[in-house]
């Protein structure tokens, strides 16, 4: 996400009455904290998920981006009343619906980045000595970065064509990049690159579905940039970037540097997971009323499926894979 404000597709369900601090916590949009598993990411693919000390720091972060993409929300929110009381589900949001005030919403969302940003710091502290900057305030730059970028998203950028799209994308980036710093690994630039493709695939299906689900006139008052995209613009969009991330996460798996780390060239067998994890995703999206991505993940239980075999597999090829590296030949 850049601050991806969720398009939350038609529900059943009765929207929300709740007041006060409720409606604050319903403002911080919990649920899409999953997103925020991408700064974990990085203790998976180093192999560091058997240490402790990396699983706090690793965590720590996961939290601090959890509060700064919530901060966010808010301002972002705040940007958008107008246009979400246009919106036949974003006008019981907590603030366009009138439960929580704008100002509420800009000090609270203000509060929760000052305690992202001192979390960030607590996860730095031992990277300084003796008064030099060591790599892992590495991580209070992302964070930072990651800030502006959302800033920049919510009160300009989303309304550019294709760089609203590869600004969400490019959020996750920062997230996979801040999740690196935190526990002081480097990180592969295949690994940007496949997380950069599959995010801007996610983030464009979001906008076919908001031009599908809704009439054009009402696409265009909810997300001005849906204007300019039109159905065939972005069916060609999402082939090529779904072909980038099955490719990029290809030769990710086939590169030196990944079968240096693995100590064995094992990861193939992970791309079968990631391509029918794709191919589904894009199945479900096509579906009335399933445009949000967290919404697909925790409602679909085959994604969960391939979510967790993907993250036992690699875990197992990283502790066993080098004792069977014989199998394969380069």
């Amino acid at each position: 996400m850049t601050s991806e404000s969720p398009t939350n597709g038609h529900s059943a369900r009765e929207p929300s009455t709740a007041t006060g601090v409720a409606a604050f916590v319903e403002s911080m949009r919990v649920s899409h904290w999953i997103k925020n598993g991408f700064v974990a990411v990085p203790l998976l693919f180093s192999g560091k998920y058997m240490e402790w000390e990396a699983w706090v720091s690793a965590a720590m972060a996961v939290l601090a981006f959890c509060l700064l993409a919530s901060g966010v929300y808010m301002m972002n929110d705040v940007c958008d009343v107008k246009k979400d009381r246009a919106h036949p589900v974003k006008r019981h949001r907590p603030i366009a619906s009138g439960r929580l005030s704008p100002t509420a919403a800009i000090l609270g969302g203000v509060g929760l980045m000052l305690i992202a940003f001192a979390v960030t710091f607590w996860v730095c502290r031992p990277s300084w000595s003796n008064g030099h900057i060591r790599p892992g305030y590495v991580l209070v730059g992302w964070t930072a970065a990651y800030l502006v970028l959302n800033l920049l998203y919510s009160f300009w950028l989303k309304r550019l064509p294709v760089v609203d799209v590869l600004l969400v994308a490019f959020g996750f980036v920062l997230r996979a990049m801040a999740g690196a710093a935190a526990i002081v690994v480097p990180i592969s630039p295949w690994l940007i690159v496949c997380t950069l493709s599959l995010t801007l695939f996610i983030a464009l299906t979001k906008r076919r579905s908001e031009l599908v689900e809704l009439d054009t006139a009402q696409a265009g008052s909810v997300r001005e940039v849906n204007r300019q995209y039109t159905p065939a613009m972005l069916e060609f969009m999402l082939i090529v970037s779904s072909s980038m991330a099955i490719i990029t996460y290809m030769l990710y798996c086939l590169s030196v540097h990944t079968r240096l780390l693995m100590k064995s060239s094992h990861m193939i067998w992970t791309i079968p997971l990631v391509i029918y994890g794709l191919f589904r995703y894009n199945m479900l999206t096509r579906q009335t009323g399933k445009n949000d991505p967290v919404k697909v993940l925790l409602g679909d239980v085959a994604m969960w499926v391939v979510v967790a075999a993907f993250v036992v597999i690699t875990a197992l090829i990283l502790q066993f894979g080098p004792r069977f590296a014989y199998i394969l030949t380069d």
